[in-house]
């Protein structure tokens, strides 16, 4: 199969960028303390603070 070495240089440059961007969201998250991976998701509802709030420490 014959491709044109553009098609690679931006499939490559594409890849690249999307990785870059995923490690500078990971490093701009734990910079400045909000959560991420499993939990990230916990913040944007304020699940977590509901979750205490509702079953205080005894």
């Amino acid at each position: 199969m014959n491709t044109s070495p553009w098609l690679e240089i931006i499939v490559a440059l594409a890849v690249v960028l999307f990785i870059s961007f995923l490690i500078g969201n990971y490093v701009y998250r734990r910079k400045h303390h909000l959560p991420t991976g499993e939990c990230a998701c916990c913040g944007k509802a304020n699940l977590v603070k509901n979750y205490h709030k509702a079953y205080k420490k005894k």
